[in-house]
């Protein structure tokens, strides 16, 4: 089985996937993944309704850097204290995932000594603009025992389909069994080209000027 862990559907502020075009590229590629949009939770509701299998989850901003709740259905709140929303991700069953942690450009929460409270690592994220990032990331989950996931952080289809993390076949819907299935995973990643941040902020604007709702 291959998992995408981090993926932005146009709910996300500065997101261009369409529900629908994702579910479709997914299937061509083999590939199951995780909706991870920024702070909000309304992608999950367009994948029920196309009878796909998904890992439901949101990409909360936290007061110490970005936070990825895992197997969750209720919205977490944005700028919350990050223990907090730890365990409101514990909470739901949900799984605590750490996306571009060392990456010092887009809000990564850095080195931490509460590894008890840290599910997964993201080792591999297709938009850390340097290799370092994810170096440091991994070290620190092997360190740290953790385990390790790749997300390609897509926010145009495009961006789909390279990045994965390769597991035995497990049961979805079980959080518990996903950790499992970590022990012997392998992360596979093409790295996004630089532009790509460029074109999101400008398309961005965009949405923001035209008053473009999702």
């Amino acid at each position: 089985m291959k998992i995408d862990f981090h993926i932005h559907t146009k709910y996300s502020k500065d997101g261009f996937i369409e529900p629908k075009a994702l579910a479709k590229k997914a299937g061509q590629c083999g590939i199951t993944f995780a909706v991870t949009d920024h702070n909000t939770i309304l992608a999950h509701s367009d994948f029920k309704k196309l009878n796909i299998k998904f890992i439901p989850g949101e990409e909360i901003k936290s007061d110490a850097g970005d936070v990825i709740g895992l197997y969750i259905n209720e919205l977490i709140p944005r700028k919350i204290p990050f223990y907090e929303a730890i365990d409101k991700i514990h909470e739901q069953g949900g799984l605590v995932y750490l996306p571009h942690m060392f990456d010092i450009t887009r809000n990564g929460v850095g080195a931490r000594n509460d590894i008890d409270k840290i599910d997964i690592i993201e080792v591999f994220n297709a938009r850390c603009i340097k290799h370092g990032f994810n170096n440091k990331a991994k070290e620190f989950a092997e360190k740290n025992n953790l385990p390790k996931a790749a997300g390609s952080d897509s926010h145009f289809l495009w961006e789909f389909g390279s990045t994965y993390t390769q597991v035995a076949n497990f049961d979805l819907e079980n959080p518990k069994a996903l950790l499992k299935a970590l022990c012997n995973a392998k992360t596979h990643g093409t790295a996004a080209p630089i532009y790509v941040h460029g074109a999101t902020e400008l398309l961005m604007l965009y949405k923001k000027l035209f008053g473009w709702i999702n």
